[in-house]
């Protein structure tokens, strides 16, 4: 071989992949391994009604192509969560279904750290978007990735379209907008809450506009309002053609309460105001201050760096709203802070703060005192039972460690930490401004461990209250299809829930008036006529092959399982084998789930003929009991403390089983009661 017979080989180019993106993929692994090792701990369902509702619109929608739950009808929610979730609960036995889905919703929360490292790092340095990225993985709202929520993918989602939106307001073409519009819309399929990032996109683009002293960069406005135009008449045309009926309910789906209320109430500024200082808690105020000097430095052009300049249009715009529309539904529809619904603002306060230490911390004292001021008096006058107790836990994680304090001890610690935030960013030394992120991202990373504490005993204790300790699959354990499940108003709703989402057996849900039942969501009324049949809106007999019932109520017909109240607070559940049609013999109001009443109990019995009613009572005070029977006294019942007694009390002598009687116990004292049974004369 000679040398000109040679040939030089040469491999072919490789790409390695960045130490900056091996960090990043860092951060999702661990911390969706550490989320889903949280779940593990949390008792799931636990936010009722929107866990089942998205759950099992998923499995629906997975099983049979309909956003339904499990066969019953429901307005639109969302169509991302439910696809995301619906996978494993379809496929996989439920309890089994309900991890795989929790892994799956800790992986959509944690890539959140991809968009905020990548918008991060064109403000500041690879290392200050790392860190923006993990400050922002650190937060307490990353443990709604436990639960069948629209949170963790609208986290993702919301930020990857907001930083679309930045990109086309720093450089418009008509590529970026429609990376923004398929963003956005992909949002508002996940949450139609996303739905603010339109008009943030026209005030977004507004205020930049000013920062840059340009009235061209104005040009966008006219090409959105062209393109809202153009969708809005599509829609309408989409709508009118499918039923010929446009409406808000047509729209807006489950979600049409929303913009159904009627005037305006003073304490919806209030709720305002307390979710605007709830976004400085989410990023402990930190963050809110270094965006003020950020968006001074802005408006005032000491940084022309246009990246930068559409940051703070983007944040100033989508907070401003986001806490407007977030506070006005909760002032509506929640009655104290709803954080759970601002945590989108995370990765921007995350970013924000990141950014202002990679550019030296400039202190802009002019707008960050003052803004500092505002926190500290919101920090002194809000109500605490708006963000720290026990029932606010499901919505404010962020502060849930104040509800362990005094009432004093937790203003003062929130006022103390307010003050303590703008000390670090007014006083510390530039050289250590760094400090402000570790204080930041560890103060949240320990909030996150209080608040995953919290969550497991909260869920459990709201399980065993709903459920008990009992298998909650008890219907399907039982071998039962095609069960109606009729409810009052004497359980929990949430027991009502929760028994529908464990129980496949359940394919249809009937509520007897009064009872009020947000889940399922269309739930049709049935009444019980005088004779005891239950007949249905149009006045037809029910007929059904399995009917549970609360233990409150008895059917004629056999009974094939029950599932006792137990150590639940609520009552037992019974199925039965009804006869045709559906006949109540027999419905207690008045007693507690254990069976013990005080003041007075009702027993009505339906098509009442000649007969008695034993009631087994079980002195508790040993108070008498005055037995009446439509409004007349029949008998005084006494039965020793301690001892347990049954008593015999006739029917009326005009009980002839075309109308139903109605039977009073009334005490002074406290009584127990076990056996409540009316048997007619032979």
């Amino acid at each position: 071989m000679t040398g000109s017979e040679t040939v030089e080989r040469r491999g072919a180019p490789t790409r390695r992949v960045s130490p900056a993106a091996l960090a990043v993929a860092g951060l999702v692994v661990v911390s969706t391994l550490v989320r889903f090792a949280a779940a593990h701990w949390f008792t799931t369902p636990w936010i009722a009604p929107d866990e089942m509702v998205y759950g099992l619109i998923g499995e629906s929608l997975w099983s049979s192509g309909a956003l339904e739950v499990r066969g019953l009808p429901s307005p639109y929610y969302s169509i991302l969560t439910p696809a995301l979730v619906g996978a494993p609960l379809a496929l996989l036995d439920l309890a089994d279904g309900v991890r795989w889905a929790q892994l799956l919703q800790a992986l959509a929360a944690s890539l959140v750290a991809v968009p905020t490292y990548r918008w991060a790092r064109r403000l500041a340095s690879t290392r200050w978007a790392i860190a923006a990225a993990a400050i922002t993985l650190a937060a307490p709202a990353l443990h709604y990735a436990g639960f069948l929520m629209t949170e963790p993918l609208t986290l993702t989602v919301v930020t990857a379209a907001l930083l679309a939106l930045a990109r086309a307001i720093e450089e418009p073409t008509t590529w970026r907008y429609g990376v923004f519009a398929a963003w956005a819309t992909a949002a508002a399929a996940v949450r139609l809450q996303a739905l603010v990032l339109l008009p943030a996109f026209l005030i977004a683009v507004a205020l930049d506009a000013v920062a840059a002293r340009e009235r061209s960069r104005l040009r966008p406005l006219a090409w959105l309002a062209g393109v809202a135009a153009l969708v809005t008449l599509a829609v309408g045309a989409f709508v009118v053609v499918g039923d010929g009926e446009l409406s808000a309910e047509t729209v807006l789906g489950a979600y049409t309460p929303i913009g159904a209320s009627s005037g305006v109430d003073s304490d919806w500024a209030v709720a305002v105001l307390w979710h605007a200082f709830d976004v400085a808690i989410l990023g402990l105020a930190i963050p809110v201050l270094a965006i003020a000097a950020l968006a001074l430095c802005v408006f005032a052009r000491r940084d022309h760096d246009p990246a930068l300049r559409a940051f703070v249009a983007v944040t100033l715009a989508y907070v401003t709203l986001l806490v407007l529309q977030v506070g006005l539904f909760a002032a509506e529809y929640v009655g104290h802070v709803a954080e759970r619904y601002l945590i989108t603002a995370l990765p921007l306060l995350a970013i924000g703060l990141c950014a202002w230490i990679a550019r030296g911390a400039p202190r802009a004292l002019a707008v960050v005192l003052p803004v500092w001021a505002l926190l500290v008096a919101a920090a002194a006058l809000i109500p605490l039972e708006q963000i720290a107790e026990r029932a606010t836990l499901v919505s404010t994680l962020t502060p849930a460690a104040l509800e362990a304090l005094s009432d004093g001890q937790a203003r003062a610690a929130l006022v103390a930490g307010t003050i303590l935030a703008g000390a670090i960013v007014v006083a510390v030394p530039r050289r250590w401004a760094w400090t402000a992120a570790a204080v930041v991202g560890v103060t949240l990373g320990l909030a996150s461990y209080d608040s995953g504490r919290r969550i497991v005993d909260a869920t459990a204790h709201e399980d065993r209250a709903a459920m008990g300790s009992a298998p909650p699959t008890w219907l399907d354990d039982a071998g039962l299809e095609d069960a109606t499940l009729l409810v009052t108003g004497d359980r929990l709703w949430t027991s009502t829930a929760r028994t529908v989402f464990w129980n496949h057996a359940i394919s249809e849900v009937l509520r007897i008036p009064p009872a009020a039942l947000p889940f399922p969501p269309v739930t049709p009324e049935v009444e019980i006529a005088d004779d005891g049949v239950v007949r249905t809106a149009t006045g037809d007999a029910l007929r059904r092959p399995v009917v549970v019932t609360p233990s409150t109520l008895t059917l004629a017909g056999e009974k094939v399982s029950e599932r006792p109240a137990g150590d639940s607070e609520t009552y037992g559940l019974t199925a039965w084998r009804p006869e045709v049609p559906v006949r109540i013999t027999s419905r207690v109001d008045g007693l507690l789930p254990n069976g013990d009443f005080g003041g007075s109990a009702r027993i009505t019995v339906y098509a009442c003929g000649p007969g008695t009613l034993y009631v087994t009572v079980i002195g508790k005070t040993g108070d008498p009991i005055r037995a009446y029977v439509d409004g007349f006294e029949l008998a005084l019942l006494e039965t020793p403390a301690g001892e347990a007694t049954t008593h015999e009390i006739e029917a009326p002598p005009y009980a002839n089983g075309s109308a139903s009687c109605i039977f009073d116990l009334v005490t002074e004292g406290f009584a127990g009661t076990t056996t409540i049974d009316f048997r007619p004369s032979s």
